[in-house]
Parts: C-alpha cells; sequence; structure tokens
C-alpha cells in the first residue's frame, strides 16, 4: 500500500513540475544565466523579464526570453549564414463522431437451461445500435518564430 502511495505521489509531482507555466520557466533560465543577464541593459531585461524579444537581440537573449526553440533551420542568404528558431505549441481540436454496430455475438440475454455443451448461459444474440464518440485531440501549431542573421534577431514573429 505504501510504495503505490508514494509511486502515485511521485507521477503527480511530475506532472506538475511539467506544467510550470511560461513565466515560471523564464525565470528558471534567467537565474540559471545571470551573468547573460546582468549584461542587458534595463531595457533589454523588461523585454526578456516579460518574455518579448527585439530586432538585435542576440541568440542568448532570445533563449533567455523564448527558451529553447521546437526547431531551427540555418542557411545562407546572399553569402550571409542565417538561422531561423521555430517555437511550436498544442492547439485542442474537438471531434465527434456517431457509429453504428450491426452484428451476432454473445451478451446481454440469459438462457436459462444448461447445456451440456456450453459452460456459460448466454445465449447468440444479434444486436443493432448507435456508438456516439466525442474526444479532443492536439495539433502542434507554430507560435513563434524567429530569424538571425550574423547571430543578431532581424526578424520575429508571434501568434
Amino acid at each position: 500500500m505504501k510504495s503505490s502511495i508514494l509511486f502515485l505521489s511521485c507521477i503527480v509531482a511530475a506532472f506538475l513540475s511539467s506544467c510550470a507555466s511560461n513565466a515560471t520557466l523564464r525565470e528558471r533560465r534567467i537565474t540559471s544565466n545571470p551573468d547573460a543577464y546582468e549584461t542587458l541593459s534595463e531595457a533589454d531585461k523588461a523585454l526578456v523579464s516579460s518574455g518579448k524579444v527585439r530586432e538585435g537581440f542576440s541568440k542568448e537573449m532570445v533563449f533567455l526570453s523564448w527558451g529553447r526553440p521546437d526547431d531551427i533551420r540555418q542557411g545562407s542568404k546572399k553569402g550571409v549564414p542565417y538561422e531561423t528558431w521555430t517555437y511550436t505549441g498544442s492547439q485542442p481540436v474537438s471531434h465527434s463522431s456517431l457509429s453504428i454496430g450491426v452484428g451476432h455475438g454473445y451478451g446481454g440475454g440469459y438462457y436459462p437451461y444448461r447445456s451440456p455443451y456450453r459452460s456459460h448461459h448466454y445465449y447468440n444474440q444479434p444486436y443493432f445500435g448507435f456508438y456516439p464518440s466525442v474526444g479532443t485531440t492536439y495539433s502542434r501549431v507554430r507560435v513563434g518564430q524567429v530569424e538571425f542573421l550574423n547571430d543578431r534577431v532581424v526578424s520575429w514573429e508571434t501568434r
């Protein structure tokens, strides 16, 4: 009993720690990188602390503000190296359906006699029914993107 309670407690703790808000995660990044944060101007500290970026930010500053990107693309434009960081999130998508079932099988009714050939008392019966289904799935969507030229932000966008 104690081990199952301990196991359940660990699962709940892991779930709750994974639900940290963006602000909490940003604060963790800032406190984990105090040297990088302290080199920023007061205006840039305010932007990073509020989860914003601006043109001219370095990759380190964008990391402090938005975290690790979900995808990084690299290339070259007119001989100048560029990099694009893409951030994604989840968007719920609700769906519903109605199925119709028709068939023949065991279940439901009780047959009142004992057969020497069967160990159960159910008879073979047809069935017909409607089966509604409602659910939610999650789709990945782009929520932000930053483009760097020469390791500096030249454009950014959010959803």
